[in-house]
């Protein structure tokens, strides 16, 4: 049987749907196309073929051709054959921002394809019949199964798939009762439908010809293939290009300075480094509303008129927004943040944030109520506010969904979170992730396809890894403590990642107090983080001349923001549990380089405006729909009209400093909660199953389960989360080769040779079992370049 490997290099399609739309494409093959044509075929997702893979191998191939799902037209993957073992294999593209630019659905053009890849072994021939402008002259039709009625699909399964012509088609006459195409439609013979065409060859003129339907849809199909997102596929072979044209269209290499810098493809652009800090769940008005009096520009908050909310439980009670933020919220109260929170929070014009604190803790007073409205004074915060003077605040930056902290970190990393909107929650949750439930590409593969360098800093365990593709990764050179990250700012510019992305303390632990700033840890030790990084990439001239330093966070963390979110587009097609058409609320964001102005920058953006901006500075292909042209007006902002100084500033601060801990801070520091928070429990578990399966491939006794400690009664109990965190943050250390306090236990909280994939939290539901016309279609390209 003739078979078709499928292989995923997409940053926002999860594999688990790769194998969904394969399995309705075989049945479309097996009960619809195979009776009629009396030949068939198999499709089968293969592995992804990696950041690390040489594309003259590609070992994923294990079919007799092969159909790739890409994310854009303008991939630099994008080839024609393959050279070497794989030299005049059949080959097909899928391209994500392709199909959305003309609406179509990727399964419809993935079954187009695989159709077509069926048919061209065993009907690859000319067939004589009209010309379609001329009837009474005859020319040679290509054999294609689909290119005709590609506007046209149906539904199997829940999943589009691609019509195709039957083999009356193909026949000079039309005969009464026959139909050309599966649908039934109004197709002629050696016709074209809607937005469809074909392709022949006139013996005449000597070359091939293209006849397309004469309407509108046609034509706007037209126009987005022949350019419309960046440029023609190549479709030769490349057996006869020279070595150097070969590493060219491979995209092996990326512009480089004369000390080995990577520099940007975009003009003017003298951004070489790019560094994003990205801390946890605080809002825009909370942290840097005040500055509104000094710079009227942003939109924070007016002393005049602030926000209020009502309290419906105490006789709509209003609480107004004040400047009294406390640098530690008490660790009695839960500041609510989950998605269903979230979605409560912002509705009537962001009017229940007091009533969703309300709903969890009953007994709050009204000063421990007013912490949910309440912002930090003008200076209050003295690292990111002088940050913010000096340099270029956000005000349209908003969190990528309105929900909690995992999501949407996931953004920012991924353009996705494959339509999670929840944190996790418990041991379930935890293998589920660690077996390869986020398997979607990041911006660190893409970035390593190109040859571009990164790093991920972390003050420990890093909540990255729980990305599959990160994980693998955690124990290279990629990661690294954030003694590194310093380390790497006295070196040499050239030396310094292009990209670096860093992640604070999540937990108290071995290595070091919490400094993410997430409630109720307070926000001096993430205050003295912002300083430490600024100082030490300020400390270093060429570097500071050369970097954009990105500062925001993950989300708002259930502190109230006065704007409303705007509407946005799904990064993606999983949307089952929310549509992601809303953002989530306003956190704070600041671009620090001397390349940028000193004011306030109002373009919207989400995390995603990150992905943007690297993947268009170093020509790395889109990652979701939300950095694409066919986004539209909900396209994700991008940082380079901030990046406009006509010269190098000269006026920036030399060093900035945070706020020392009072004897206060540091009793209530002290007093940290002893009990994790969900976010923090997932962390520590997830980190315990890298353990466990780092100790299985270096052929290693598996670790021993954790201590149990004992009651007064005589019962065992588990080992604290507190402790357990401060285990294995030592044996990552340790692992990684950092001088380390030892801890002698190391619990594990799973059992080992746990094996299974869970399936995803839903908040809704649905599904769709049947079949139906529909007048959708497919864009792609498959082995003879026609289609």
């Amino acid at each position: 049987m003739y078979q078709i490997s499928v292989v995923n290099r997409t940053s926002c399609i999860a594999d688990r749907e790769i194998h969904r739309v394969v399995r309705a494409i075989n049945r479309q093959i097996s009960e619809d196309f195979e009776p009629y044509w009396a030949f068939g075929g198999r499709l089968r997702v293969e592995g992804p073929a990696g950041p690390d893979s040489e594309l003259a191998q590609l070992k994923e191939l294990r079919g007799d051709a092969i159909l790739y799902i890409l994310d854009s037209a303008a991939h630099n993957d994008v080839l024609g054959y393959h050279d070497q073992n794989l030299a005049g294999i059949p080959f097909g593209f899928v391209y994500l921002d392709l199909c959305k630019s003309v609406g179509d659905e990727w399964s419809t053009t993935l079954s187009h394809e695989a159709l077509e890849l069926i048919g061209d072994p065993q009907c690859n021939l000319l067939v004589q019949g009209p010309d379609p402008a001329d009837t009474n002259r005859t020319v040679y039709h290509f054999f294609e199964m689909c290119d005709a009625v590609q506007a046209q699909s149906y539904v199997i399964d829940g999943v589009t798939v691609s019509d195709f012509v039957l083999p009356h088609y193909f026949t000079p006459e039309e005969e009464a009762g026959l139909r050309n195409d599966f649908c039934a439609t109004d197709l002629k013979s050696f016709g074209v439908s809607s937005g469809g065409y074909i392709g022949f060859f006139d013996p005449e003129k000597g070359d091939y010809r293209q006849y397309f339907a004469h309407d509108e849809l046609a034509q706007r199909r037209l126009n987005a293939k022949a350019g419309g997102l960046g440029r023609v596929v190549r479709r030769s072979s490349m057996q006869n290009e020279p070595a150097s044209r070969k590493s060219q269209l491979a995209g092996r290499f990326a512009a480089t300075a004369a000390n080995g810098a990577t520099v940007s493809t975009l003009p003017g652009d003298p951004i070489r480094h790019v560094v994003v800090l990205m801390m946890e769940n605080r809002s825009f008005d909370h942290m840097l509303g005040a500055l509104q009096v000094s710079n009227p520009d942003i939109d924070g908050v007016d002393p005049q008129n602030p926000g209020v909310n009502l309290d419906a439980k105490k006789d709509n009670a209003p609480h107004k927004q004040t400047p009294m933020a406390a640098q530690f919220v008490s660790n009695d109260f839960k500041v609510p943040h989950e998605f269903e929170n979230v979605t409560r929070q912002i509705a009537d014009g962001m009017a229940h944030f007091v009533d969703e604190f309300r709903s969890l803790n009953q007994n709050a007073q009204t000063g421990e109520i007013d912490q949910v409205m309440a912002y930090f004074k003008d200076g209050d915060l003295p690292a990111l506010h002088t940050l913010a003077k000096s340099f270029t605040v956000c005000d349209r930056w908003f969190s990528s969904m309105p929900g909690p902290t995992w999501p949407n970190r996931f953004f920012v990393h991924t353009g996705t979170s494959l339509g999670d909107v929840l944190m996790p929650d418990g041991v379930i949750d935890t293998v589920r992730m660690f077996f390869g439930r986020y398997s979607q590409r990041t911006i660190y593969d893409e970035l390593s396809d190109k040859g571009i360098s990164w790093k991920i800093y972390h003050g420990g365990v890093p909540q990255s890894i729980v990305l599959s593709h990160l994980k693998r990764r955690y124990f290279t050179s990629s990661f690294q403590e954030m003694d590194a990250f310093f380390d790497d700012c006295k070196g040499p510019e050239s030396a310094f990642p292009a990209y670096s992305f860093i992640e604070p303390r999540y937990f108290d632990g071995v290595l070091g107090g919490e400094n993410d700033q997430h409630s109720p840890a307070g926000v001096v030790a993430g205050e003295q983080l912002i300083a430490d990084v600024y100082n030490a990439i300020r400390a270093n001239q060429a570097l500071w001349e050369s970097t954009l330093l990105v500062i925001t966070y993950d989300e708002h963390g259930g502190f109230y923001d006065h704007v409303v979110p705007p509407a946005t587009v799904a990064p993606d097609e999983n949307t089952d549990n929310y549509a992601f058409n809303q953002l989530g609320v306003r956190v704070p964001a600041v671009l620090v380089s001397p390349w940028v102005a000193k004011g306030v920058d109002h373009t919207l953006y989400d995390h995603t405006s990150v992905l943007r901006y690297v993947c268009e500075k170093w020509g790395l292909p889109a990652i979701c729909r939300r950095t694409v042209l066919a986004a539209g007006e909900y396209q994700s902002g991008t940082f380079v009209s901030a990046i406009s100084q006509a010269k190098l500033r000269t006026d920036t601060p030399e060093r900035i400093s945070a706020p020392a801990p009072s004897s206060l801070m540091a009793r209530k520091q002290m007093e940290a909660p002893s009990t994790f928070h969900d976010a923090q429990t997932a962390l520590v578990s997830y980190a315990e199953l890298v353990r466990q399966e780092r100790e299985r491939t270096m052929g290693r006794l598996a670790p021993t389960r954790p201590a149990l400690a004992i009651k007064g009664n005589g019962k065992k109990a588990p080992v604290p989360v507190s402790e357990r965190a401060k285990a294995i943050e030592t044996w990552f250390a340790q692992e990684k080769g950092s001088a380390r306090p030892a801890i002698i236990a190391a619990p594990i909280s799973v059992p080992p040779d746990i094996s299974m994939s869970m399936p995803g939290k839903k908040v809704t539901s649905g599904g769709q079992h049947k079949r139906s016309l529909k007048a959708k279609g497919r864009t792609g390209t498959s082995r003879s370049g026609r289609s």
